[in-house]
């Protein structure tokens, strides 16, 4: 059985087999690790380690940046107790642990918050793979899909994770495009869009995105047809609009994007997915939703180069 232990006085870490007592140097980044498996389970990011120190914690082995993946090591709980004391080996990068465990077997009590490897996470369908994850507190979090669970040797249960940013998916808005006067609206349809691809549920993300595509269309043929305001409709009548203003043949890619988010809306309804035998919506269709809004901005040249 493989285990962790923080020490919170010193944010220091120990791993090893049969209890924490192998100090792990340099010390790699350690944060709170929440399971998303419904909307309800966004509530339960911890706001500090101190207010839930009896959660899931993820330490981190290695991070690919252009790829966006991260690997580590989870870890759950491991007894009830907040802390408790273990004899440890000296910490290389403590002077003072040095000197203690000289005249102590070459070993220092320390008082730790243990973990264990979490085998709470193969209870679940696929052993957890494909679902969601949040690292971090409620202050600072990012989102996570696991693609990948392994157990190793050690017993440690290791996480391949790919990152659910919208970060490099949706454009940066240049505002010097926006009139002014609608800015304000694009700008909180843009946000919220950003904030579920971040953070809900793919229903929500194709929500937000198809709120975002209306609101983007609509001012934007506000200022191609010179019209005092804005016209208000859904998203299909806007995609019919388009074709009809430029043509048949003309924006072909463009209306493509904005039927792909329209398509996929009902899909989130039950009635409707009911109705048309439509499949439910999952994480990959909501990446498929962010892409083609972020191509949307592009296309009408909303987006900063």
């Amino acid at each position: 059985m493989s285990r962790l232990g923080i020490d919170i006085d010193t944010g220091l870490i120990y791993e090893g087999r049969e209890g924490p007592t192998h100090p792990v140097w340099p010390t790699p980044p350690v944060c709170n690790a929440t399971l998303i498996e419904e909307p309800g389970d966004l509530q339960r990011i911890p706001q500090s380690f101190f207010h839930h120190p009896f959660g899931w914690i993820f330490l981190e082995t290695s991070f690919d940046f252009s790829a966006r993946i991260r690997r580590g090591k989870l870890y759950q709980n491991f007894g009830n107790v907040n802390r408790e004391t273990v004899q440890v080996e000296a910490h290389p990068a403590m002077h003072s642990d040095q000197i203690k465990a000289a005249n102590n077997g070459w070993r220092v009590p320390k008082n730790l918050t243990v973990y264990c490897e979490c085998t709470d996470l193969l209870s679940r369908r696929n052993s957890g793979e494909g679902l969601r994850m949040v690292l971090g507190q409620v202050d600072a979090a990012s989102t996570w899909k696991i693609v990948q669970v392994e157990r190793s040797i050690g017993s440690d249960i290791i996480l391949t994770l790919r990152s659910e940013s919208a970060l490099g998916v949706l454009p940066e808005l240049d505002t010097s495009r926006i009139d002014l006067a609608n800015f304000g609206g694009v700008k909180s349809a843009y946000d919220r869009a950003l904030d579920a691809a971040y953070r809900e549920l793919p229903t929500s993300v194709v929500d937000q995105c198809r709120n975002a595509a209306v609101m983007f269309v609509s001012r934007w043929m506000q200022g191609i047809v010179n019209a005092e305001s804005p016209t208000e409709q859904d998203l299909g009548a806007w995609i019919k609009a388009i074709r009809t203003h430029f043509g048949e043949h003309e924006k072909l890619a463009f209306r493509s994007a904005l039927e792909i988010i329209n398509k996929l809306h009902p899909r989130g309804k039950d009635n409707e997915r009911h109705k048309m035998s439509l499949r439910t919506v999952d994480e990959d269709d909501a990446a498929l939703a962010v892409h083609a809004l972020g191509f949307i901005l592009r296309e009408i040249g909303w987006a900063r180069h």
